[in-house]
């Protein structure tokens, strides 16, 4: 009796002190909330601190204590009161989420964040909801879109669909990636937490997409250290091999990764690619086919199976294809329209019908379901969306997965590793644009009413216009916008003196009084074949043409001859007989209306302001205009040639003969719609067919933002290919020439397509700047809009030096300063302005001095030749010349007209001969289809050769005999 009576005192004593406790830590709490709201955390804290570090301690302590600690910027101790905080208790939610901000926001502890996220989605669905929009953004750090398409998939199943989740998901496959923003944020997460295997993964795979392979494949050796069987690594494990042409690493990492990571159409593509490799075009061409069985609104499958049959002379089924391709691709393009400007107003049932037609199933799912939840009780769209639900989405099996599997060992086995880094030249290049005398600024007239034309100006042409044998410098100025109606031109024309050495002589030539106007492009031509180039120029709402009197100066005859009035809004122009009546015609690209005067101010979804320059696509785009010469007046002509295309945005052009059929073709890019090749069919009559020849967009099924364009032969093969330069997150486009005038999208495959992904590109050039024999290529690059920190805003020049096979391997980071230096470039044009037999080049950039890269590469042998026609047009467009060395090895050049962006380069034709110091033979072919053959020329020389004349030389630098 004592006993119990002993256990019931001792019982009550202890409930007496729990409930004492209790009250007390109430009472805590009630004062260190009280502190808290009043921002008085240390308070709070010694509050709290009796209880802080008792096992026994209240569970909403540990999350109160985080709290402060987090408020008084010490995270650390704030993620170790969460990390305290008992499973079960109520606030363990809370407290997981704010653990996981710190891990990866102070701690760089992205591994350890995801796995508390991932945990978390199990929870409440508030909480599921929050710890979703938290490993949402850690998982596109980290560049992992199939996890975050799977994770909106599946959040799905826990509550309603959004249109933001659509939106989320057309995002990750079109959305720029904020490469600045997310290089910082990686690096600073490696600073912090060197170790965490999360963050090499979210490194890998950025490098992975700014076509940085080898180091991508050593960070995702080090993850697989970590978690050899994990699927996100073996994912971008998979990407890398096919990246880094490795189908050991593919077989590897296809048979770890789960089927549930794994579909039909990869191991159709897989087994594409890998035939590719091979060379088995049939392999390609079914395994293509099984891909468009699964997806029908693959474009890039589309765009392969048309190259395909056309080369193997099933021209029909490539029209087919091609056909297919441009519904897609217009289907793409009203998407993305609806989706960037009109979302809220747009019909959901459009977007699900154009989702479908894509092949953008879980998209064609939600938009349905939303229109249907808009429309209760309508049976059509209940229907619609059973139809995509119920659509069915097998997994290959597993005897197919081990048969795609073992075909990649057989592949690994014959042809062994992939080959090593590409042997390429040296390159040199220094800025001598001060110590030259080459002092010029583009003054964009930058406003705060953001006109549109202020970020798309900035030309450079190369003109020898005292015919002295030295390319003199002209550069186009922009300005207010809109200019003064008495503004006078405030472009520059800089006189080559020869030792690298210019003095400016606008004023002694007399341009200096011209009429003025906002500047963008200029065009050089021999438009009256009198010997001596002229300058075109276009400005905002004006053309301009001087004529080079040859007396040292210029007259303007725009109005003279027939070129005058308002022009709307000119761009870049091109100089070709187009006709074949041996002299020089016009074509001139024109963008889209803007009123300089009315400027409409935007909200632009690329900048992180409220303004920003209007998206084109935002005005009704202007009409290209062509212009006959007809010796004493030049006649517009643009309707009756066939040149139609209203809507075109024209920024970009180039004038040759792309199916080697004799006659100039035009090739022109267009901002943000279809690409225009005008096939010419004598007469002065034009057929548009970039569709049928397949560069009216690129591969994958997107009307890019076309701006700048350049020609050559880059694989050596004779033919003229193409590059166009595009818009941030689109990457330059190379289309490879297949002969007939038809093109394929080889971007990926020369190299190119990673490297120029995050960089938004201008003016560009094809060139052999290491005299190899081999063509490199460079752009010039800048935004449009500032959007820092998001995007960069000034970017870096690129270079990329021609490999063996006609790829491109980058290498401007090791060429020299200029290379490295950030600048929002805009015109690019090329040509050797020392007569060394090295190719320089000039870049102009928006309020930045006009840059002038020096070749300073290593010299090696050359031939430079000048061609004058007669009867052929004087400037000699249209001329292909071949030059042969002892070897037989045939290099091959077009004089071409236009080309760059908004720019002109040197006229002459140079080939790189790299160590051979043999003479070489050259044949040309005139315009007029006269042949000329020169036998055994010496080289490292300049040659001005007359249409059925002898060469005579032309003003070179003396070049040693033998390089050291």
């Amino acid at each position: 009796m004592r006993l119990a009576l002993g256990l019931l005192l001792v019982a009550l004593i202890a409930a007496a002190w729990r409930l004492d406790r209790s009250r007390r830590i109430d009472g805590a709490l009630q004062v260190a909330r009280a502190e808290i709201e009043r921002g008085q955390f240390e308070s709070a804290l010694r509050s709290l601190s009796p209880w802080r570090d008792r096992a026994d301690g209240h569970p909403e302590i540990g999350y109160w204590v985080g709290v402060c600690e987090q408020a008084l910027n010490r995270p650390e101790a704030a993620a170790a009161a969460w990390e305290r905080v008992a499973a079960g208790s109520p606030w363990r939610g809370r407290a997981i989420l704010g653990r996981a901000r710190i891990l990866v926001e102070s701690m760089g502890r992205y591994a350890q964040a995801e796995a508390l996220l991932t945990d978390a989605l199990q929870g409440p669905a508030e909480q599921a909801l929050e710890a979703r929009g938290m490993l949402v953004p850690l998982l596109r750090w980290q560049n992992r879109s199939g996890d975050v398409r799977r994770l909106v998939e599946n959040g799905w199943a826990r509550g309603a669909v959004k249109p933001d989740d659509l939106l989320l998901l057309w995002r990750l496959d079109d959305e720029p990636m904020p490469v600045d923003q997310i290089r910082a944020r990686l690096d600073e997460a490696a600073r912090l937490a060197p170790d965490d295997d999360r963050v090499m993964l979210g490194r890998a795979r950025f490098l992975l997409a700014t076509g940085e392979v080898a180091e991508a494949g050593a960070l995702l050796d080090r993850c697989l250290q970590h978690r050899p069987d994990d699927p996100a690594v073996q994912e971008a494990r998979l990407d890398w091999a096919m990246a880094a042409k490795r189908p050991d690493e593919a077989a590897r990492a296809l048979r770890k990764l789960p089927a549930d990571r794994l579909s039909i159409g990869l191991i159709s593509t897989i087994d594409a690619w890998a035939a590719a490799l091979a060379g088995d075009v049939d392999a390609e061409r079914r395994a293509l086919e099984g891909r468009l069985e699964a997806d029908p609104g693959d474009a890039i499958a589309l765009d392969r199976l048309a190259s395909l049959a056309m080369g193997a002379g099933r021209d029909a089924s490539a029209a087919e294809y091609r056909r297919r391709k441009d519904v897609i691709d217009q289907a793409r393009r009203r998407y993305l329209v609806l989706l960037q400007f009109e979302l809220r107003s747009a019909d959901h049932e459009e977007l699900a019908r154009l989702a479908e037609t894509l092949g953008r199933w879980p998209e064609a799912w939600g938009w349905w379901t939303l229109a249907a939840r808009e429309h209760r009780g309508d049976s059509r769209l209940i229907e619609a969306v059973e139809k995509v639900r119920s659509r069915p989405s097998p997994l290959p099996s597993s005897t197919a997965l081990a048969a795609t599997a073992d075909r990649l060992d057989r592949l690994a086995a014959v042809s062994g590793r992939a080959a090593g880094p590409a042997v390429v030249g040296a390159f040199a290049f220094c800025d001598a644009a001060e110590s030259s005398g080459l002092k010029f600024v583009f003054a964009s007239g930058r406003s705060p009413q953001f006109q549109l034309p202020e970020t798309m100006a900035g030309g450079a042409g190369l003109i020898d216009y005292d015919g002295d044998g030295w390319l003199d410098v002209y550069a186009v100025q922009g300005g207010p916008v809109p200019a003064p109606a008495d503004a006078r031109s405030g472009d520059r024309l800089f006189r080559n003196l020869g030792e690298g050495r210019f003095e400016d002589v606008t004023r002694a030539t007399g341009l200096i009084d011209m009429a003025g106007g906002y500047g963008h492009g200029v065009a050089v031509g021999d438009f009256d074949g009198d010997g001596r180039s002229d300058l075109f120029i276009t400005r905002l709402d004006a053309y301009a043409l001087y004529r080079n009197k040859a007396d040292g100066t210029f007259e303007d005859v725009t109005d003279r001859l027939g070129l005058g009035g308002p022009k709307g809004w000119p761009t870049s122009a091109a100089w070709a007989d187009l006709d074949g009546d041996g002299d020089l015609d016009l074509y001139v690209c024109h963008y889209l209306d803007w009123d300089a005067h009315n400027p409409k101010p935007c909200s632009n979804y690329a900048t992180s302001s409220p303004t920003g320059y209007c998206d084109p696509r935002l005005f009704p785009g202007q009409q290209d205009r062509l212009y006959r010469n007809d010796g004493s007046r030049f006649v517009d002509v643009t309707a009756e040639a066939g040149i139609v295309d209203a809507d075109g945005r024209g920024l970009g052009v180039l004038a040759a003969d792309l199916d080697e059929d004799g006659r100039i073709d035009l090739f022109v890019a267009n901002d943000t719609t279809a690409n225009d090749l005008y096939h010419n069919l004598g007469g002065m009559r034009f057929e548009e067919n970039g569709l049928v020849s397949g560069v009216a967009c690129n591969a994958n099924g997107g009307f890019q933002a076309g701006m700048g364009v350049t020609t050559g032969d880059l694989d050596g093969d004779g033919r003229l290919d193409l590059a166009v330069t595009n818009f941030y997150n689109e990457s330059t486009t190379f289309f490879r020439a297949l002969g007939r005038g038809l093109f394929e999208d080889q971007s990926k495959a020369v190299g190119l397509a990673a490297p120029t992904r995050y960089s938004l590109g201008f003016g560009i050039a094809f060139a052999d700047f290491d005299s190899d024999g081999r063509l490199d290529l460079a752009i010039a690059n800048g935004h449009v809009n500032d959007s820092r920190p998001k995007v960069p805003y000034a970017m870096p020049a690129q270079l990329f030096a021609g490999a063996e096979g006609g790829r491109l391997v980058e290498v401007g980071r090791d060429a020299g300063p200029p290379w490295r230096t950030p600048r929002v470039g805009r015109g690019l044009c090329v040509g050797d302005l020392d007569n060394d037999g090295r190719l320089d080049l000039i870049v102009v950039s928006l309020d930045g001095s006009l840059a002038y890269f020096h070749n300073e590469s290593p010299p090696r042998r050359f031939v430079t030749l000048k061609l004058e026609g007669a009867p052929s047009n004087r400037d000699a467009v249209g001329a292909r010349v071949a030059v042969i060395n002892a070897d037989g090895r045939r290099r091959i050049a077009h004089r071409v007209g236009g080309g760059s962006y908004l720019s002109a380069s040197d006229s002459r034709l140079y080939f790189g001969l790299g160590d051979d110091e043999r003479p070489v033979d050259v044949e040309i072919t005139w315009p007029s289809g006269r042949k000329s053959n020169l036998k055994q020329i010496e080289i490292d020389r300049g040659y001005h050769v007359r249409e059925g004349d002898a060469p005579h030389e032309l003003p070179m630098l003396v070049r040693p005999r033998r390089i050291l």
